[in-house]
């Protein structure tokens, strides 16, 4: 094997019931769907969720985004629910209005455009309840998202906090036994965890309140970590106030 990073065509399962679009973040759409037959037993299901490219190229001729080179760095966490995006359902005729929703991705961008471009690969899924074994169908829309004055932060989706990079072993996921401890000095605290394993480079905002409850926030990733994987944040960066120690679980990596 190479090590090289899947392609965008191959993350995203190839290239049957896949529309692209390039549109601003700020813009939502609303699409009909049409089967054709009475649709009173069927549920949809629709969720989205945005990667990074490294590199968009277009062809000459039609001006269409290629993505032969493109390669999926990271991702951003995955929205579910289709609250509002699935309307104007008439049964009956077997129609019902799918809405791309304006504000899918919030991250920063670069007006280039060809570069650590960020795609929403928004799904729309649909099966029959009301018969055996229904088939299970979806249909995607990969939404290149691109940068208009006033509703975009110019800057590299890479750095931002919510950034998830693949195959680092970076923190995606975590629990901790934080709790009450009324041991503990009230504060706000950033502190760089003790790794059971090999992860390097991951740091946790901590929230003590004055009664001693406690919250705890990820703010950097690291890298090199595997799941289960336990980090230590000790009370003596915590205000030294004889709290016990946090220990934080790794429960998933990118």
């Amino acid at each position: 094997m190479s090590g090289r990073l899947l392609d965008f065509k191959n993350y995203v399962g190839g290239s049957d019931n896949v529309q692209v679009l390039e549109l601003f973040a700020d813009t939502q759409q609303t699409y009909e769907y049409n089967y054709g037959v009475d649709i009173s037993n069927y549920t949809f299901t629709v969720e989205h969720q945005t990667l990074v490219v490294d590199t968009v190229t277009y062809d000459r001729s039609s001006g269409l985004p290629v993505f032969s080179e493109s390669n999926v760095t990271g991702f951003f966490a995955n929205v579910t629910g289709a609250a509002g995006l699935v309307t104007g359902r008439n049964n009956s005729a077997g129609t019902v209005n799918i809405t791309i929703p304006e504000d899918r991705y919030t991250g920063q961008l670069l007006p280039n455009a060809r570069t650590n471009v960020p795609i929403t690969v928004l799904s729309v899924t649909w099966s029959d309840s009301g018969v055996t074994n229904p088939n299970v169908s979806t249909h995607r829309w990969a939404i290149l998202e691109r940068y208009k004055p006033g509703a975009s932060t110019v800057g590299d989706p890479e750095l931002d906090p919510n950034f998830l990079k693949i195959g680092v072993g970076a923190v995606a996921a975590f629990s901790s036994n934080a709790s009450t401890d009324t041991g503990r000095t009230a504060g706000s605290y950033t502190i760089t965890g003790l790794s059971s394993s090999n992860g390097t480079g991951a740091t946790f905002a901590v929230f003590v309140k004055a009664n001693g409850n406690t919250d705890v926030d990820i703010v950097t990733r690291g890298t090199g970590y595997r799941a289960n994987e336990t980090i230590e944040l000790l009370d003596e960066n915590m205000g030294a106030g004889g709290g016990a120690d946090i220990t934080v679980t790794v429960t998933s990596v990118s």
